[in-house]
Order: C-alpha cells, then structure tokens, then sequence
C-alpha cells in the first residue's frame, strides 16, 4: 500500500508496477500537492554560491531514464531539456563562475560565459552570463495525472483521503478498513506533520509559489532565464515566472504579496516595460529536510511501514532515483546510502 498519490507516490507505484508487484495506491486529488505548483525544473548549478546540484551526475540518468520510460509508455511528452542562462548579478558572481569553470567536477555542466549584453538581449545584462548545460523541465501534473488514470483504471488507485487512525497492525501486516497490506509506504511530503509513525523526522517544510504568465509583447526563446528569480517560457506562448520561498505561511493558499514579489522581480530583470497578465497563481508546500537530503527507509521500529520524504525543491530530479532505491531495497534487499537513510535521525 502506498499513500500519498503525488510524484514520490505515482512513480513508486510504477516502480512496483514494472517489477510485476501488487500495489494499491492511496491519496486524494483534493489535497494540496507541491507537485501542481512546481515546475519541475532541473537544475544542473543552484543557490547563490552556484554549486553543483547535490548527486547530479547521479541523479540526471536516472531522471531521463524513467521519464523517457513515461513517455514511451503512454506516448506523451513529460521531459524537456532546455539550456539555461545565468546573469550574474554583481563581481562576486564573476570570481565564482571563474573558479566554478576551472574545477573539472563542472565541466560537463558549465557551457560558457557570456559578454554583457550578449545573450538575451530582453534582460539587463551588466556582469554578463553564465550558460549551463544539461537542465531540463519536467511536466509534472502530466507524469502525475497520467499514472493515477492509469492505475485507476487497473483498480490500483484510490482517490481518498487517508485516515491514519484507521491504519492497525496486524498478526501479520497492516490493516486498513477493508485492506490488508505486508507493506504500507508513506509518501505524503508537508502532509508528514500528521504522521504518527513518521512525524518526529526534522522535515523543514518551505512555501513556494509560481506564477503562469503571458505577455502581448514578450516573447521569449526557449531558455531558462535566471535572474534573481527564473523565467521558464513555454511553446505556446506562456511562461512562468519562480519562485518564492517562505519558511513562516505554511498554508496552501497564494498570496498577494508573493504575485507583487514575483511580477516586480520579472519587471526589475527586463530591460523594457512590458505589460504581464497572470493566467495562475500557484502555491505549494516543498517537504525539505534540515540537512537538505531525501529522507527513505524503513522505521526502525514498526516492521512493515516506509517512508519516502525530503525531496524539497528538487523532486523532479531526485523522485526516480529515492523511489528506485527504495524499491530496490525492498523488492531485493539492496541497502539505502547512509546519507538518504531515515536511520540518520535515529
């Protein structure tokens, strides 16, 4: 049994799906889910200290490999390399990026620096750019909506909501309501708080919202533009502008002042003028964790009950290789790396 029908949840499920294994996925469409808001952004360098993504070179092929798996599946479009350009905000960022492209760890992800001015002529441009190799976006709400259609159809999914109290132990497994599981894996992100097994884990939960634009005068190539804040423009016109970050509201609901800090830093990194009409305003929890790691396992003390959680801001990147691990350790007792490993917090 599997809770929590968000992207962690779904592609778990596929994993058992694809190992030939019964599973019966659990969660409600009405919930709010990081995955609605997110844009699935893969990014190769992050952070204002421009480091390597945590795993990266790990992570990336398995990311594409089960996309791509997706895909070939269903016959949908879900993955989408896309390069990406950087502006450097001030000197400092210039040094970083010079020591950033003398260490051979970054070689196959830093492309190239760019003149001020030299390429995106939309965007202030004063310290000029850096061009990044290997991001990507992933539709997310399609991954996500496909697999649940999918697994509804097979009687394998259930759009409810799960009662944890109503979850027992039994002589052997779990029971729940009518169900008896061997294994009950919980992949639930913010929603951990209302865990009894699991909610003592130090999760770090982060409010982060988006905004779906268009413009009559912009428009932009197909790049992710980060400037401050980053622009992801779409095929058919749209962009998205991203994202927040806030520790302190943990509702699910946007805000004003998040739209108003998102349009002026859109604003502030164009060069003109333009006129931005929001077409959605999206707001999500991102389940990060202290120390800024994925957080899977077994509990160590109630056999039968997993956890997959922690997968932050970078879900898109990180989902395929947490949920294959777990599979894996499950399916063919294959340990779990130390530094993902729930046993950490015990």
């Amino acid at each position: 049994m599997i809770v929590g029908a968000g992207l962690a949840g779904c592609l778990l499920a596929w994993r058992f799906q694809q190992a030939g294994q019964r599973f019966l996925l659990i969660g409600s469409s009405a919930m709010p889910s990081a995955f609605g808001a997110a844009a699935g952004v893969i990014n190769p360098v992050t952070g204002r200290w421009m480091t390597k993504t945590w795993n990266f070179d790990q992570l990336l092929p398995e990311a594409v490999k089960t996309y791509r798996a997706i895909e070939q599946k269903f016959d949908i479009q879900v993955y989408h390399p896309i390069p990406e350009i950087r502006f450097c905000q001030n000197a400092e960022d210039l040094k970083r990026i010079g020591k950033r492209m003398r260490n051979p760890r970054y070689q196959d992800v830093l492309s190239h620096m760019a003149a001020t001015g030299e390429a995106a002529p939309e965007f202030n441009d004063d310290f000029g750019t850096l061009h990044i190799n290997q991001a990507a976006y992933v539709d997310l709400p399609l991954v996500v909506h496909t697999l649940r259609a999918s697994f509804a159809t097979l009687g394998r999914f259930r759009d409810e909501t799960f009662l944890h109290s109503e979850l027992k132990p039994g002589t052997t497994g779990w029971q729940y309501r009518n169900l008896h599981a061997d294994k009950v894996i919980f992949c639930e992100g913010a929603a951990m708080k209302d865990n009894p097994w699991f909610k003592n884990l130090p999760l770090k939960p982060a409010k982060g919202e988006t905004l779906l634009c268009h413009s009559p005068t912009l428009r932009l190539p197909q790049k992710l533009y980060h400037h401050k804040k980053w622009f992801l423009p779409y095929p058919d016109g749209n962009f998205r502008i991203g994202a927040t970050y806030d520790e302190s509201d943990l509702s699910d609901a946007p805000t004003q002042a998040k739209k108003d800090e998102l349009l002026t830093a859109a604003q502030e990194a164009l060069k003109k003028p333009h006129q931005v009409d929001v077409s959605a305003h999206l707001a999500g929890i991102r389940p990060s964790t202290i120390d800024s790691r994925p957080i899977i396992g077994a509990h160590p003390n109630n056999l039968g009950l997993y956890l997959v959680n922690g997968l932050g801001s970078k879900g898109a990147s990180t989902a395929p290789t947490m949920t294959q691990q777990l599979t894996n350790y499950i399916l063919k007792k294959s340990p779990i790396e130390d530094e993902v490993n729930l046993t950490r917090f015990y």
